[in-house]
């Protein structure tokens, strides 16, 4: 992919490689503090084993408080130490965010959970367990198997945990459907209610929410089963412990303060893996999130390492395009070749189903599962990437899909700086403005509020079609723009056809309202599979009279009742 010649994308670009930095940053970072963080319990342990074992017996008040100060500075370090472990993992956590943020607004939330909770801080107290298993075993000998063997069965219980949720459903991708049917559903809950079918909608919506419930209960029920597990385990080896420290202490062959530093390093031992234990699931949504955006990242940097294409100002050529019927292998069309220069009107006609809806969106680059080639300026637009397709390519739907937002930020795609400008320039080459000033607040009306009445569908056709053609893109597709307009909207429609004519873009149009075929200088006529005619517009109606025509003959020869001049009823035409 060539790299988008879009000013924002040096912005994005210099931002995102931060990701990268950030975690080489924060591994180090772990790498250096880890060592530090794991000597503390040690340090403890023998601060313990001092104050029982040479302070008490010597009953020194001067060794106590100086013991006492001594831990006083080590719990002060270990506290630095904390804070210094929380701020990289911060810092690599807000650059994942922005990352995420540049990225389409990919999702971080559970990988920042982990990082900000305390799952990754749990994994990294967890690599001390083998320096504390021993050290415990210096102090205490043959003790030290008690908690080793605590920890491999957790380590089995927390292994089958894993594979587990690998087999269940995430809560969060019903949380996720929740979350989107309550937003649809709210949007078009007058539409729905016109159509008999907001009591349906709110059952499904309690459904999912039920669902929701249901799989988030589940969930948290493991983990806690989990955790609990892990607990009675820690339990069990931190009594055992206790019971074996004590009997060799009664026998001479530990200390009392063996005994204590027993007792603490085991607790040291089990608690990073009972933390673990709850947040499982979490882990495993991290690490999905974690991969996506490597992923994202990869893909951004093969564009931005390739030369940016200029603007594309030439032709439109399309090579043997086809596209499958969804889930099959039959074609819906197939072997679309045509080729349009700049200032051309190409108009597309056919019958229903003939896949000139699809035709435009293989056009826009939104149909991956399409073959052939289509080209602005002879780069493939797959040369271009889709930030610059969206540029340079505007796109008006069959049917109107505005947005809940105001009339100007639905004309100029919700970007972030619009150009006010740009914004009346597209209205007015749609044949918006007039409709637009006449609403209450003008360009700042709010459009698509639930409990607001909607706007007519000739207005709706006309602000979308502004967005079309909002920031003069070169390749303009309009899927039946005539479709919701009177003889005002007809009228507008031309002259919006004659001003792209004359500013030297693109345009296909699908339709066969007179206000399309009169303004077209090309016609593509589509039938079920392919492409039936193409070529300039007065070309093209001259072969179908001709086609026609010999119908019609074929037919009078078959029947005596054949009318010889009558065309078949579904020929196309192009009046």
């Amino acid at each position: 992919m060539s790299r988008l010649d879009r000013p924002g994308l040096e912005s994005g670009s210099s931002e995102i490689p931060g990701v990268r930095v950030a975690f080489r940053s924060a591994v180090f970072a772990l790498a250096i503090l880890g060592p530090a963080l794991w000597v503390i319990p040690v340090a403890a342990c023998l601060y313990l084993m001092l104050l029982l074992d040479v302070a008490l017996p010597g009953r020194s008040g001067e060794t106590v408080a100086g013991l006492f100060a001594m831990s006083a500075a080590l719990v002060a370090f270990y506290a630095l130490l904390l804070s210094k472990r929380q701020q990289v993992l911060t810092a690599f956590a807000d650059a994942c965010d922005a990352a995420g943020e540049e990225l389409h607004n990919l999702e971080q939330d559970s990988l920042r959970a982990v990082l900000l909770d305390g799952g990754v801080a749990a994994l990294s107290d967890a690599a001390s367990v083998p320096l504390l298993i021993c050290t415990l075993a210096l102090i205490t000998g043959w003790l030290a198997v008690i908690p080793l063997f605590g920890v491999a069965i957790a380590l089995v219980i927390l292994t089958a945990e894993a594979r587990a949720m690998k087999r269940q459903p995430t809560p969060y991708e019903d949380r996720r459907a929740r979350d989107v049917s309550t937003a649809v559903i709210t949007a078009w809950r007058e539409r729905l209610g016109l159509l008999r079918l907001a009591g349906r909608a709110e059952a499904l919506i309690t459904a999912q929410r039920h669902g929701a419930a249901v799989s988030d209960a589940a969930s948290a029920s493991r983990a806690a089963k989990t955790r609990l597990a892990l607990f009675v385990l820690s339990a069990l080896c931190l009594a055992g412990v206790a019971g074996a420290a004590t009997w060799s202490a009664a026998t001479d062959d530990a200390s009392i303060g063996a005994v204590g530093a027993a007792l603490l390093l085991t607790a040291f031992i089990f608690h990073p893996l009972c933390r673990i234990g709850g947040d499982i699931r979490a882990f495993e949504l991290a690490a999905g999130e974690w991969q996506a955006l490597l992923r994202a990242l990869d893909q951004r940097r093969a564009i931005n390492m390739l030369v940016a294409l200029p603007p594309p100002q030439r032709d439109l050529d399309v090579t043997g395009v086809g596209v499958p019927l969804a889930g099959t292998r039959q074609p819906l069309f197939q072997d679309l070749t045509f080729k349009a220069k700049a200032g051309d009107v190409l108009a597309v006609i056919g019958p229903a189903d003939a896949g000139k809806s699809t035709l435009l969106k293989v056009l826009a680059g939104h149909v991956p599962e399409s073959v052939g080639t289509v080209r602005l300026d002879g780069a493939a637009l797959s040369h271009w990437g889709r930030e610059a397709l969206d540029r340079h390519i505007g796109y008006l739907p069959q049917v109107p899909e505005l947005m809940r937002g105001t009339v100007a930020q639905n004309i100029a795609g919700f970007i972030s700086a619009p150009d006010a400008a740009a914004i009346t320039r597209a209205a007015e080459a749609a044949g918006a403005h007039d409709a637009i000033v006449r609403l209450p607040a003008g360009y700042d009306t709010m459009v698509c509020v639930s409990g607001h009445p909607s706007l007519a569908l000739s207005v709706q056709q006309r602000i979308a079609c502004a967005r079309a053609l909002y920031g003069d893109p070169f390749l303009v597709l309009l899927d039946n723009p005539g479709t919701f307009q009177d003889n005002d909207g007809h009228l507008a429609l031309r002259r919006c056809l004659s001003s792209l004519q004359a500013r030297g873009a693109v345009t296909v149009v699908v339709g066969d309202a007179p206000s399309i075929i009169e303004s077209a200088n090309l016609v593509l006529v589509m039938r079920k599979g392919g492409m039936l005619d193409f070529g300039q517009k007065e070309e093209v109606r001259a072969r179908l009279s001709e086609r026609q025509r010999r119908e019609a003959e074929r037919l009078a020869e078959m029947s005596v009742y054949a009318e010889p001049r009558n065309a078949p009823a579904d020929a196309p035409t192009v009046e």
